[in-house]
């Protein structure tokens, strides 16, 4: 392969490495592999179907639509020895070699095919497939190589995006449970219960429709309560029960369990299970449906039923115990709220009416901080489990750029070097990670040194380096000559919160554009400021800049804790931090630092 090929592909490496979204990922992959590997006419991408088939997801160029082929192990013994073998195949001639599907075969004109298999964290995860269009390929030893090794290096970029979805989805998901428990503890009246409750189950299950019954133990019998649909009149439901349905659980053994057995059930095809009521079912065209118990005081008092109309659900373990916890706090609100509207107007029941909701309040803010408990928890536990594989990778990746075990030539470098910036990322986010649960839990501890903020500016320009050359931006620095810049900090964490504010204005300002840097002091403190024109920030954004895992611009990677972290870290040394800017104008951080350590 020349010179020149090599170098644009492993540009396209870089480019791999440096996306989070699967399909600007593989498109780019197909490309590098048609155009600077194989010379090929035709490289398709095939996503793993959970019925065990391959769909077309990503092609460089093809007669028919990729998305609308699908290939079938059971019907394509060359697809069948890939998934079985875990390995690349090569037809030279489908003339002789005659296993590929004689559909596709005709329908592409093949003549040689080469396949290989996308394997993410042990799983197949997809086939790519490359060819010409009615003559053969004649591929060489070195081109299937180099093309199987940018196969695995895409599948390392894939399961790299799977890690961080998983965390955030994490994250994202405790953040949730968490919104919902503060506004459930807000809610005083059954109305107010019912509204937040749909609202946060909704975004839980992503299900449109959503009815609560209440259990009548005496008659064990189930009443509808009131719903939320899209779909769907409360007024029409209520009417189809009392006219056409009557809910018993001694006639329904689906609700049975869930009632008797007070556990969440989950059913993907109603009609294909013997226990719920069928009739019932179809006088709403229910075809797949989850039913939770609400559960109060250790008796179930209702169900929530999230059911999927028209059309079949599918189920995850993980989303069931999800909705279940929201069900869970739907459960305690409800029922006190109920309780509360019931009680009687007499003084002795005004009394008991007060003492209620003491105990709703002091019960919710305990279960608030538990949740935070965690939240912070899971946070720091997540981080160390990520730093681990991490700083084993890292550690990889440096014993082969020193060449311990052999010695590179320059694009192996390169690919390295690319390695390392993403791996440094990655692990940078997990420090933030890990600092913001050490503050949560008041853990957190500065270690002050004597430290001269003019070498800490040079330092800092050292780092930011090579972003600010690639950017083509401009890096001034005014230091007030008459300033005293020699403090006593905790060296690191004011490094750390310096990096961020220049990694923030890099991250937003275009191409040439300036940056500067100012120091300078009055008798009690010194101010620095971070000034950059660039693209600023909303104003209707502006009042959560330093809110916990908010960002401005969704497009930007992080995990949304720079700024808060920042501004803790400044706050524990005594000092304070603010911006200015303006939309399209432009930003300027700054902060300051008591002279003579935290006061």
């Amino acid at each position: 392969m020349e010179l020149k090929s090599f170098k644009k592909l492993f540009q396209m490496t870089k480019v791999i490495n440096s996306q989070f979204e699967l399909s600007e990922i593989l498109q780019v992959f197909v490309d590098a592999i048609a155009s600077e590997i194989t010379q090929a006419d035709l490289v398709g991408f095939f996503l793993e179907q959970p019925d065990g088939t391959f769909k077309g997801y990503k092609g460089n160029k093809l007669p028919v639509d990729i998305t609308e082929l699908l290939i079938d192990p059971s019907k394509d013994p060359f697809v069948r020895d890939i998934l079985q073998r875990r390995a690349s195949d090569y037809i030279a001639d489908t003339n002789v070699d005659t296993r590929l599907d004689a559909e596709k075969k005709n329908l592409l004109k093949i003549k040689s095919i080469l396949g290989i298999p996308v394997i993410v964290n042990d799983q197949i995860f997809g086939l790519v497939f490359v060819h010409d269009f009615g003559k053969p390929m004649n591929l060489t030893l070195e081109q299937i190589e180099v093309t199987e090794a940018f196969v695995n290096m895409a599948s390392v970029a894939i399961r790299n995006i799977q890690m961080f979805e998983h965390s955030q989805q994490l994250l994202e998901k405790q953040q949730l449970l968490l919104d919902a428990t503060n506004a459930m503890s807000k809610t005083l009246s059954v109305r107010d219960v019912l509204e937040t409750s749909f609202h946060f189950l909704q975004r839980a299950s992503g299900a449109e429709d959503i009815g609560i019954h209440l259990y009548n133990e005496n008659e064990r019998t189930l009443e509808p309560f009131h719903l939320s649909s899209i779909n769907l009149r409360e007024e029409d439901w209520k009417q189809k029960h009392r006219d056409e349905i009557k809910l018993k659980i001694d006639d329904d053994r689906l609700l049975y369990e869930v009632i008797t057995e007070k556990k969440a059930v989950a059913v993907p095809d109603v009609y294909a299970d013997p226990r719920p009521n069928h009739a019932a079912l179809a006088k709403f065209d229910i075809q797949s449906m989850m039913v939770i118990p609400l559960v109060a005081k250790s008796s179930v008092f209702g169900i929530i039923v999230i059911p999927s109309m028209h059309k079949r659900a599918v189920y995850e373990e993980g989303k069931i115990e999800f909705c279940k916890s929201f069900a869970d706090v739907t459960a305690t609100a409800l029922s006190n709220a109920m309780h509360t509207e019931n009680l009687d107007h007499s003084v002795n029941e005004r009394s008991m009416e007060l003492q209620q909701a003491n105990f709703k309040l002091e019960g919710l803010v305990k279960e608030l901080e538990y949740l935070n408990e965690l939240k912070n928890d899971f946070i720091a536990t997540l981080s160390h489990e990520l730093r681990t594989p991490i700083t084993a990778v890292k550690g990889s990746v440096d014993i082969l750029r020193k060449e311990v075990i052999g010695e590179l030539n320059q694009p192996q470098k390169d690919l390295l070097d690319t390695a390392v910036k993403s791996i440094e990322r990655l692990l940078n986010q997990v420090n933030e990670l890990l600092d913001f649960a050490k503050m949560e839990t008041g853990k957190f501890e500065l270690s002050y040194t004597e430290v001269d903020f003019k070498d800490l500016i040079t330092e800092a320009e050292h780092i930011v380096h090579s972003l600010i050359n690639k950017k083509k931006l401009e890096l001034t620095v005014e230091v007030d000559p008459s300033s005293e810049t020699v403090l006593k900090v905790d060296r690191e964490r004011i490094l750390q919160i310096l990096l961020n504010l220049l990694s923030n204005s890099i991250k937003f300002t275009p191409q040439k554009g300036n940056i500067i840097i100012k120091a300078h002091s009055t008798d009690k403190e010194l101010t620095i400021e971070v000034c950059d024109n660039g693209i600023g920030i909303p104003v209707e954004k502006q009042k959560h800049i330093f809110t916990k895992f908010y960002q401005v611009n969704n497009q930007i990677n992080g995990t949304g804790l720079g700024l808060a972290i920042s501004k803790q870290l400044i706050e524990m040394h005594g000092g304070r931090i603010w911006f200015e800017s303006g939309e399209g104008q432009g930003s300027t951080f700054k902060f300051t630092l008591p002279k003579g350590g935290s006061v």
